[in-house]
């Protein structure tokens, strides 16, 4: 941890982890209340249809959809928000969502990290079974990073992302189309270590525009790894540090002198 990058004033605004878990049986309406139940001083915002599951296919490979059905009505996602609103959890059949949104100060993966097992303790009481553990083991995590760059923070224009991403040429293309209007750009890395294919990270721009005109760039890096029979704990924190270091390499030299880098 002392060795990862580090910045003064980085323009994360929201730090998300995710656990995908073998499933629980059944997890429809009657199991969404049940969980609610269990967060005192939390209120249930929504119950949606559940999030279809995370699939990271090896390299060279298309995702393809893998439905997972249970007994019953087709399951759901309830989620719950903090009294402060600075936290937000979702939670479905296979998987639970932690989510650490900026209000004031600054979020961070360790914040997070320790609260999905508050997260997951409470909602295995709700459902009566103990979540991130056998027989609903953790198969795969997820750290998302979202990232708000404001216009006069080392770029002006949407055509300027170069000045944000080594990735991005400065050029557009050949006259009459030298330069370009605006770029949304999405790239990703295979994550590989002994034991091969391990998950990915993938690295998403996109201009933006707020109802009061003001404009930004959305750069979220998300890191997704197979947790095999790891420690979960150690897998969130490699994902934790495939963001910050990724992160560090994909952003231009000028924008770590912006945000302050000291490390």
């Amino acid at each position: 941890m002392a060795d990862l990058p580090d910045y003064e004033r980085p323009p994360v605004t929201e730090v998300v982890v995710a656990v995908q878990f073998i499933p629980v049986p059944q997890f429809g309406m009657r199991e969404a209340v049940a969980v609610s139940r269990a967060f005192d001083g939390w209120e249930m915002v929504d119950v949606q249809p559940a999030l279809e599951p995370i699939i990271e296919p090896p390299p060279g490979q298309l995702a393809t959809s893998a439905l997972r059905f249970g007994l019953g009505m087709p399951p759901v996602r309830v989620i719950l928000s903090s009294e402060s609103e600075r936290w937000l959890a979702q939670v479905q059949q296979d998987r639970l969502v932690v989510h650490e949104r900026r209000l004031g100060e600054r979020p961070t993966f360790a914040h997070v990290a320790e609260k999905v097992h508050e997260v997951a303790a409470r909602a295995g009481r709700g459902l009566g079974k103990a979540l991130l553990a056998p027989p609903n083991a953790p198969e795969l995590v997820e750290v998302i990073y979202d990232n708000t760059i404001a216009a006069g923070e080392g770029w002006a224009e949407f055509s300027e992302l170069h000045r944000v991403l080594h990735i991005v040429n400065a050029r557009g293309g050949v006259a009459p189309y030298g330069r370009v209007e605006q770029l949304q750009i999405g790239f990703s890395y295979a994550l590989t270590d002994r034991e091969g294919f391990v998950g990915r990270l993938r690295v998403v721009a996109e201009p933006r525009v707020a109802a009061d005109g003001s404009r930004s760039i959305h750069l979220q890096l998300i890191s997704r790894r197979i947790v095999h029979n790891h420690d979960l704990d150690s897998v969130l924190e490699q994902s934790h540090v495939d963001i910050v270091n990724g992160f560090t390499a994909v952003t231009t030299e000028r924008m770590h002198e912006i945000w302050g880098r000291f490390r």
